[in-house]
């Protein structure tokens, strides 16, 4: 009787455990569904929430093919940003470095290689994915050829992501991949005494365009006014038309500049023209900017050609991976109390001159 039974509804029993089977396979794959999205909403809340702690940003412009020299900085002078540690809810510099202890990054400052990916090859994103995945500092922006005519071009890119991404940045620090950068005593400076930098401390470095009794920014680097335009060769400036010198700017192996210049700059990227040199274009877009404080620091040695060295130097451009990890030994083996191994001055610096015109600012 109950072997009939099972052959009469054999289509039915097979159909109705088909179902079930199917049913459950349906509902679990909901239930990794929902479980997939929970996560991705978690992470993406999470990453969110990582940025929002970023206070001072390290805007390192780099090339697709220089990950030597950004190795180079990973190795040396990006490990000083651990001298710099909260306290009592202040900010404080104190030197804690070894050679062996690891260190975590402070979640308040971050590090970022920005590099243009339009155009590149399947083998070198690749490489550079790869180079992130090890890294996490990799800024890859995919709307521009990365070349040295497209620096302005890649600085605009870069300061609108910043300004849409990093909703707590106070100040961002601007250098090249061959600058060695004291990063932790630019932001132990910033801490103390921006946006004012007045501080007698600072008096013997730094002169500054004029006293107000409150700034709304701040410009910081080794400025220069008296630069001629160049009309032929690799810097070449054929849409230039603004007067015969280029507009003071502090010069790009390396400056600092504040929040509220970054978002301006960010909400008229579509307006500002802009011209080979990034540093160049950035002293222009910020010249008719009121009440910034425009801050010329001789500590910056950011000219085409290094100054020398000198252990007060918070940057020094124009530096061979070589030379990153001399300098970076000195002040290891000297507990930060030495930048250079032997003191050397090839050329003079000077103190700009706020009160005069531009061609007579550097004398």
């Amino acid at each position: 009787m109950f072997v009939s039974l099972i052959r009469r509804y054999r289509s039915m029993i097979l159909a109705s455990i088909f179902f079930f089977y199917l049913g459950c396979g349906l509902t679990l794959s909901f239930l990794r569904l929902d479980c997939a999205d929970a996560l991705a909403a978690k992470d993406l809340s999470d990453s969110q929430s990582s940025l929002n702690r970023i206070e001072y940003a390290v805007l390192v412009l780099s090339g697709p093919d220089n990950e030597v020299k950004r190795d180079a900085i990973r190795a040396t002078w990006m490990k000083f940003a651990n001298n710099i540690f909260v306290e009592n809810g202040e900010k404080l510099y104190k030197w804690n470095h070894t050679w062996t202890e690891q260190h975590v990054m402070p979640e308040f400052i971050k590090f970022y290689f920005v590099i243009g990916t339009q155009g590149l090859s399947e083998t070198k994103l690749l490489r550079l994915d790869t180079e992130n995945n090890r890294s996490n500092d990799l800024l890859l922006l995919d709307s521009f050829e990365d070349s040295y005519k497209n620096l302005a071009v890649k600085m605009l890119h870069s300061l609108k992501w910043l300004s849409s991404n990093l909703n707590n940045l106070k100040y961002l620090i601007k250098c090249d991949d061959d600058s060695f950068v004291r990063v932790d005593l630019i932001i132990k400076d910033l801490e103390a005494y921006a946006p004012e930098m007045n501080a007698h401390e600072l008096s013997e470095y730094v002169t500054y365009k004029k006293d107000l009794p409150s700034y709304k920014g701040l410009y910081w680097g080794y400025f220069d006014g008296r630069a001629h335009v160049y009309l032929n060769g690799k810097w070449q400036e054929k849409d230039w038309f603004l007067c015969d010198n280029y507009l003071p700017y502090a010069l790009g192996g390396g400056y600092v500049i504040s929040r509220s210049i970054v978002d301006y700059i960010a909400r008229n990227a579509d307006l500002l023209g802009h011209y080979k040199s990034e540093d160049v274009s950035m002293g222009v877009w910020t010249a008719s900017l009121d009440g910034m404080n425009r801050v010329h620091d001789v500590r910056f040695d950011t000219e085409w050609k290094s100054r020398g060295c000198a252990t007060h130097m918070l940057v020094r451009h124009k530096q061979a991976p070589s030379d990153m990890f001399q300098l970076y030994k000195t002040l290891v083996h000297t507990h930060g109390d030495k930048l250079c191994k032997t003191e050397t001055t090839l050329r003079k610096s000077y103190f700009y001159k706020w009160d005069v015109l531009p061609s007579m600012c550097c004398k």
